[in-house]
């Protein structure tokens, strides 16, 4: 590995881990900087590690545990870090049999690690003092990055939740019911458990819009879209499926205990006073049951033939297939 790969090493660390870059590079006197294998072999340094060390050119394929021992004259180098858990805490090592102290910092790269390191001066109870404070000042930055990345795992988590639910209902859009359907259509025929669809359109829907204004249109679909919410049970799961359209799945839910649930949900919104002028707003329903040889679309296919059944049979009603 030449010098530019290892600037180009360090890029990448400090694209990935802006942290450290911030710890490290705000420090005076930044003097070692290290490349090894998995094995702590030294693949690649700069020159102040040859120079600093006395030595007469760079030590390459060495042990840094060779260089670089713990305060106490423990042989070997103990790394801070796993591939899997880089650190920012920092820890003290002394070359070898000599008093000169190193404070350095270790990443987990490709290539096996990156050590970091300043020369420091001063007795071991002068170094051990100044790393009492920077580690107060690391452990500050660890709880405002801790907060951070929960703030942005809220952020991802509000994003997810918008982009399945419809802006003006709050039910869930079309493509996320397909999915949660699929998955309770498996479930219902791996089980050979009862599942049921409702298909839920307003009546002259056009006709509220074109004498009340869309607005109002807007208020009559939110207001039904609460009607249908609070008619749901934990495992029910509706969606606004388009328009004024409406569809609703029942797992463990016979046709006759879906017909009792659609006609009580026509009955409220058709008692409900949503608009001016006593206009009433009324919904027509049609219910299916999971068949044999149903598939999830010829299911919801019944399901819309039943709906399109109580519009002939004069709106305002529910039907089954």
């Amino acid at each position: 590995m030449g010098e530019s790969d290892l600037l180009m090493t360090l890029l990448e660390v400090i694209k990935a881990n802006p942290l450290a870059f911030r710890v490290f590079f705000n420090a005076a006197g930044s003097t070692l900087a290290v490349v090894t294998d998995r094995d702590h072999r030294i693949l690649a340094c700069n020159d102040n590690l040859a120079r600093n060390l006395h030595l007469p050119e760079k030590p390459l394929g060495r042990f840094l545990g060779d260089i670089l021992c713990s305060l106490e004259g423990e042989e070997g180098f103990s790394l801070l870090v796993s591939r899997q858990d880089n650190s920012l805490l920092p820890q003290i090592f002394r070359i070898c049999y000599t008093e000169i102290l190193f404070k350095c910092y270790t990443f987990a790269i490709e290539e096996g690690f990156l050590v970091l390191g300043d020369r420091l001066g001063g007795t071991d109870n002068e170094v051990l003092e100044s790393m009492s404070l920077l580690n107060n000042e690391l452990s500050g930055l660890s709880r405002e990055l801790a907060q951070k990345n929960r703030d942005l795992e809220k952020a991802n988590r509000k994003i997810t939740e918008l982009s399945r639910t419809d802006s003006l209902t709050g039910l869930a859009n079309r493509a996320y019911f397909q999915e949660r359907y699929q998955e309770a259509f498996n479930l219902a025929r791996r089980h050979q458990m009862p599942l049921a669809v409702v298909m839920m359109d307003l009546d002259h829907f056009k006709h509220i819009n074109d004498i009340y204004g869309h607005d109002a249109g807007d208020a009559v679909l939110r207001h039904f879209g609460g009607l249908v919410r609070e008619s749901c049970r934990q495992e029910d799961f509706a969606a606004r499926f388009g328009g004024e359209e409406f569809i609703l799945y029942l797992p463990h839910t016979t046709i006759k205990e879906a017909l009792s649930l659609a006609d009580r949900l026509r009955q409220r919104l058709a008692g409900a006073a949503i608009l001016e002028n006593h206009y009433q707003v009324t919904a027509s329903m049609g219910v299916a049951g999971l068949a044999p040889d149903d598939s999830p679309e010829s299911l919801i296919k019944r399901g819309d033939q039943a709906l399109y059944k109580a519009k002939d049979a004069g709106r305002n009603w529910v039907c089954a297939l």
